[in-house]
């Protein structure tokens, strides 16, 4: 008894929350959840404001192309909760779409679809989010974009709230002010811990965008480098053929040179016979000279010493 007790409270509890927010009051009405403009591409997304488990929605997403874009993706991506073993909260359940897969827009052209999204049975009452991705490519500078964004889509609702005042006037809880006390206490409690869940939400928020932008800047310094690295493998490419067409050229003298040079020293060797017998010559020539000379003086002494005949 105590724990039904427990139960009808935190349905009221709930049940007063939804009150007390304008934006979850109407059954049927769908309102804006999501809206990016951005690199010539526009997307919303438009959702009910709450639904129940075992319900069918309609998510509608419209996108539009303010300039003319190549290879548009978006995606959707939904998230609901699921009580595992009786917790609320410690499974998940999750669908998606695909709104478009490598489309090529002029400016101007549009798509408005609507897709259904099963809230399984058994779903735990609370938010159910939702997360785009988009990629695109502004056909005028052949530029990369991409937006990832997660968002709220609707509020599911518990079905015991149908039946939460018959509960209370069950327990004696009708009418009573210290029953609507404890109450506003459970209520006060469920409102902390749904402040302490967005203080969360924001936390991760915060620590993505400040990675996002670490992995932006560790991108753009890559892409720097890239490019670098690039223009000079294509430079070191240039000087290895500019050096091979060298190095080639240069064996193709150091072989004539050692032809030369061997030709070189043939004519040396040549040169240094043919000196040794101009030498040999030179001598012979200079040892006939001085026996010519030597003859003719004897024949010339011999001559003028004639005897006389008495």
């Amino acid at each position: 008894m105590e724990r039904r007790k427990v139960i009808a409270l935190s349905v009221l509890a709930t049940a007063l929350l939804l009150s007390l927010a304008p934006g979850l009051v109407a059954e049927v009405e769908t309102r804006r959840v999501l809206s990016y403009s951005g690199s010539g591409l526009r997307v919303r997304v438009y959702a009910p404001y709450q639904a129940y488990p075992g319900d069918t929605i309609e998510v509608r997403v419209t996108a539009e192309a303010l300039e003319d874009l190549d290879d548009i993706y978006i995606t959707v991506d939904v998230f609901g909760s699921l009580p595992s073993e009786g917790k609320e909260g410690y499974d998940s359940w999750e669908d998606d779409f695909s709104v478009l897969r490598g489309a090529d827009w002029d400016v101007g052209d549009d798509k408005d679809a609507d897709y259904d999204v099963d809230i399984p049975d058994g779903s735990d009452p609370g938010l159910v989010y939702g997360y785009i991705e988009c990629e695109w490519e502004t056909r005028d500078d052949g530029e990369l974009h991409t937006h990832t964004e997660a968002f709220t889509i609707t509020y599911i609702m518990n079905k015991d709230y149908e039946n939460i005042k018959d509960l209370l006037e069950d327990e004696g809880y009708a009418g009573n002010e210290t029953g609507l006390e404890y109450l506003l206490e459970d209520y006060d409690a469920a409102f902390s811990e749904r402040d302490a869940a967005i203080s969360e939400r924001d936390k991760w928020k915060s620590d993505y965008t400040s990675l996002k932008a670490d992995y932006d800047s560790t991108k753009a310094t890559y892409d720097s480098l890239k490019s670098s690295y690039d223009s000079l493998e294509s430079e070191h490419a240039t000087l290895v053929s500019e050096k091979d067409a060298l190095q080639k050229k240069y064996n193709s003298l150091d072989s004539e040179h050692k032809s030369l040079l061997a030709e070189y020293d043939d004519l040396e060797s040549g040169y240094e016979t043919t000196a040794g017998e101009l030498n040999n010559y030179k001598t012979y020539t200079y040892a006939l000279a001085v026996a010519t000379v030597i003859f003719v003086v004897t024949t010339i002494i011999f001559a003028i010493r004639k005897p006389k005949t008495v």
